[in-house]
Order: structure tokens, then C-alpha cells, then sequence
């Protein structure tokens, strides 16, 4: 009789542990990111080049990367897509990009901000080179308002761009350094007038700077 209790509590024990194991791998499953590549090394497939009137610099592929020229002064491309939707209401963007010549921004973002119906720009390197934020926060550019910060960007160096679009809250880092943290649910987000509302709803751009890209992608917050 002890001996029959003691293999039941065995193949109880066995069976709760299998049970246990399963739960953490569908966990780890569901936790997984799925990203969108929004660049697929060989082409502009996807994208628009933007001309901005004639004065747009030249976009090319090559070596696996999509080479920003120098813009009189607008360089930039938007997805090619009029009813672009983002993988979520909250999602993430990952560019990999390296500014190569200039003394402007090198990489400026426009994206969708699905809880306000509206754009917003992250640009790095701007007013000169360093400034660093979010165009537009109550109708104010990345110069003038609370996400502004001037950060030193090196000339042919990789940075990892991850914005962070969530409800109530817009979050940017440069690799691991986290430069933007603004909460928006009282506040009016817009684009900057002029030339980058060309980039809407999704679209890169640099301002009289070259530079480089390697990696775009989009991915849904669970």
C-alpha cells in the first residue's frame, strides 16, 4: 500500500512539473517579438524617394545600406503605402543609422501616434548637430520644449534608434541611453510645418547631412 502511494505521488509530481514547463515556454512565446523589416538590403522596395521640390538629395542601396546624400537641404523617403498602419495602437521602431558627413540631423523619424491621430517627428542632431527630441509637443519643435537634449554624435559611428509608442507616453534611446520619456495624454502632438510633413505617415529624412541606414523595423507591443 506504501509503495502504491509513493508512485502515485511520483507521476503526480512528474505530471505538475511537465505542466509547469510547458506554461514558462508558451510564456516565453507570447513574450517574443515579431518585427517587421521594413528594409530588405536590396532595395528601396516599399519606400518613395522624396525630391522635396527638386532639392532633395540623392537615396541609393548599396553594400546592404540605404545611403542618405547630402540634401540642398532635405534628403528623405516614405513608405509607399497612402493607408500605412503601424503593427499596433502601441508599437516600437528600431532604426540602425550613421550620420557619414554634415553638421545637421542625420536621422529624423515620422510616425504615426494612433491615440492622437496624428504624426510626430524624433529627430537626432539637430540646430546644429546635437539636439535631440520630439517635433512637434504642443505645437512647440524639438528645440523649444521638454524633450529637447543635446547629445554628441560621431561621424560614422552606429547608433540604434528605438522609439516607443504607448498609451499615454512616447519614449526614445539612443543605443541604451533613454532620451525621451514625455507623457502626452493632455498634450497636442503634431508635425513641425514645412518640408518633413512630407514624410507622413512613416518616412526618414536628414537635413543637409549624409548618412546611412541598416536595419528599419516595426514591431507590435504585447
Amino acid at each position: 500500500m506504501l509503495k502504491a502511494k509513493t508512485i502515485i505521488s511520483a507521476v503526480i509530481i512528474l505530471y505538475s512539473f511537465s505542466c509547469s514547463s510547458k506554461n514558462v515556454n508558451s510564456k516565453k512565446e507570447t513574450n517574443s517579438k515579431s518585427y517587421i523589416q521594413l528594409f530588405d538590403g536590396n532595395s528601396l522596395s516599399g519606400w518613395k524617394i522624396l525630391n522635396f521640390d527638386g532639392s532633395g538629395g540623392q537615396v541609393t542601396v548599396n553594400n546592404n545600406l540605404i545611403n542618405f546624400g547630402r540634401g540642398e537641404p532635405f534628403t528623405g523617403i516614405v513608405v509607399d503605402k497612402e493607408n500605412f498602419n503601424p503593427p499596433g495602437e502601441e508599437y516600437e521602431i528600431n532604426v540602425e543609422v550613421r550620420k557619414t558627413e554634415g553638421r545637421d540631423f542625420f536621422c529624423a523619424i515620422t510616425f504615426p501616434v494612433p491615440e492622437k491621430n496624428a504624426c510626430c517627428t524624433f529627430v537626432a542632431g539637430a540646430w546644429g548637430g546635437q539636439v535631440t527630441g520630439l517635433s512637434n509637443i504642443d505645437y512647440l519643435d524639438a528645440n523649444r520644449n521638454s524633450t529637447r537634449s543635446t547629445l554628441r554624435y560621431e561621424n560614422d559611428k552606429w547608433y540604434n534608434i528605438r522609439i516607443e509608442i504607448s498609451y499615454g507616453r512616447i519614449r526614445c534611446w539612443i543605443d541604451d541611453r533613454i532620451v525621451v520619456n514625455s507623457l502626452i495624454s493632455n498634450k497636442t502632438i503634431s508635425i513641425r510645418p514645412g518640408a518633413i510633413e512630407k514624410c507622413q505617415p512613416f518616412g526618414i529624412a536628414s537635413y543637409e547631412t549624409s548618412s546611412d541606414f541598416r536595419s528599419i523595423r516595426l514591431s507590435k507591443i504585447n
